[in-house]
């Protein structure tokens, strides 16, 4: 966002805050009317952020911290929250994980009505988390580093799997000695009972659109019945179900063995997930998630990547334009929001990846209005469709790009005759499209017929077939619209046909000539 935008949504975003804005007047980019202004976005923010910490819910360990300032670096997209020591957790884990998150999208909701925001740091005393956790660092570079020689190994050719996990369901907690889920239910969604349903709609769709098997680390089997908990497989967290498909390779689902956590099993499921992705060698690995955050404002579609690793960030950017186009497609949710670009996050499930991995925050299951869209089996589809057609875009090599109508030539079509004209578009549309053209102009007696054309495929031309009636004589208006077999649909482009005379024609007959779209 340019300075100019800054300096226009800036007093905006103090009038929501409650503050008195000084009125806004246009000044140079180096004048001290500026720097006020970022140094009163910073305390803004910085108030905002006390007032969530005020309210997350703490973590084993931590003691809410007296110290939390804000720094908005609004060129690079990065706010900087410094904390006391005291904040830091026990252990580096899914509920540190999770609080963090909440945290940053309750602090972003506000930031990002000012200029676009990709990552928070979050610093103790001055040092970032790994710091503090070096085995973190340390995972992080590994997975970095054998990933890139499993690239170079594979280059050419791979397993052909993707990998799409539903995020949580039930463990084991030793702190109550029962099952339980990570996250509360909220707005009458439960997380870890939400996301098998949207992995469906994904694995169905990367099977059939992507040609690829696809890998599900939780059981799907609605009628099974875990014996140690007596709830139903599908409801279980995928740790319990590696460890009955794969009982040997404690490695992957038992890597807190010797840990007395209480959520240390709630830990190897976070972990689980990409080391059986790992393990399988599958080419990507997609986290279905939905989202929280304390104040409850926050809304829309999200995807985070692991900081620093430039391939995950271009596919998460290309799974978010697609999700955008598929989402705002769909019936109910033209306005719905999807975040222009990824976010950058220390998560667990991407940090041990050694292949591309993106976490899909689908919508806030805080929200009330993402809560009902969350259950709506149309948002589902389509946003589930969104994210395998970025997958898919980005897999060949091609950029994102939304649907949308070229330009079509006008014509003059002798009277009897009929022409054929291109329909060009930009995008990527799933096949078969619908070429819709309606009439706009059409002479007094005339009748002036619309049509749909179907092409099956994109080997196929797009085009249309335009006619004048015999000795017809005039101007017609048409609009063509492009829609994609998913309800992708271009803004309608205009575009003329005058019939012209051949000879002398007859003008007493033209009450009774029909111009239309030849059939």
């Amino acid at each position: 966002m340019t300075r100019s935008s800054q300096r226009i949504a800036l007093p905006l975003l103090l009038a929501l805050l409650g503050s008195a804005a000084a009125p806004c007047f246009a000044q140079p980019d180096d004048s001290p009317a500026i720097a006020r202004r970022d140094a009163e976005l910073d305390n803004l923010l910085t108030q905002k952020a006390r007032d969530i910490l005020e309210r997350v819910k703490l973590v084993d360990g931590q003691v809410r911290s007296r110290r939390v300032d804000v720094v908005a670096d609004v060129a690079a997209g990065v706010l900087t929250i410094s904390l006391d020591r005291s904040f830091l957790p026990e252990t580096h884990g899914a509920s540190y994980e999770d609080q963090t998150s909440e945290i940053n999208f309750g602090l972003l909701h506000w930031a990002e009505q000012v200029a676009p925001f990709h990552r928070v740091i979050h610093l103790y005393d001055g040092q970032p988390a790994e710091y503090y956790f070096p085995e973190i660092k340390a995972a992080d570079d590994a997975a970095r580093e054998a990933g890139e020689a499993v690239r170079q190994r594979r280059a050419g050719g791979g397993s052909g799997m993707a990998f799409v996990a539903a995020g949580h369901g039930y463990f084991y907690s030793y702190r109550h000695n029962e099952w339980v889920t990570s996250r509360d239910e909220w707005n009458g969604v439960s997380e870890g009972l939400l996301t098998p349903y949207y992995a469906d709609s994904l694995k169905e769709a990367i099977e059939q659109r992507s040609q690829m098997p696809v890998i599900r680390p939780r059981v799907q089997d609605m009628g099974a019945t875990h014996a140690p908990s007596g709830k139903e497989w599908w409801t279980m967290a995928a740790r319990y179900a590696i460890a009955e498909q794969y009982p040997g390779e404690r490695q992957i689902w038992n890597t807190y063995a010797n840990s007395s956590l209480w959520n240390r099993e709630e830990l190897e499921d976070i972990n689980s997930r990409p080391l059986l992705a790992n393990h399988l060698q599958t080419e990507v690995a997609i986290h279905l998630h939905s989202n929280a955050e304390p104040s409850l404002n926050a809304r829309g579609s999200r995807v985070i990547v692991q900081p620093g690793r430039p391939a995950d960030a271009a596919l998460a950017q290309s799974v978010l334009c697609s999700m955008k186009e598929l989402i705002q497609s769909a019936p109910g949710y033209v306005d719905f929001t999807v975040a222009p670009a990824p976010h950058a996050e220390n998560k667990g499930e991407n940090r041990e990846a050694k292949m591309p991995s993106i976490i899909v925050e689908t919508a806030f299951h805080t929200n009330p209005d993402d809560a009902r869209a969350l259950q709506d089996p149309i948002f589902r589809t389509a946003s589930m469709k969104g994210v395998e057609k970025g997958y898919r875009l980005w897999a060949q090599g091609k950029t994102c790009e939304p649907l949308s109508g070229q330009s079509i030539v006008d014509v003059d079509i002798p009277s009897g005759e009929s022409r054929e004209v291109d329909v060009a578009f930009a995008g990527h549309p799933q096949f078969p499209i619908s070429l819709v053209t309606s009439n706009t102009l059409c002479p007094p007696g005339w009748g002036c017929n619309g049509r749909t054309v179907v092409i099956d495929s994109p080997d196929q031309h797009s085009r249309m077939k335009l006619s004048c009636g015999r000795n017809s004589v005039g101007t017609l208006g048409w609009e063509t619209h492009v829609v994609d077999a998913d309800g992708v649909k271009t803004q309608p482009v205009p575009h003329t046909v005058r019939c012209v005379a051949v000879g002398s024609p007859d003008v007493s007959a033209l009450a009774r000539n029909v111009a239309g779209l030849a059939q």
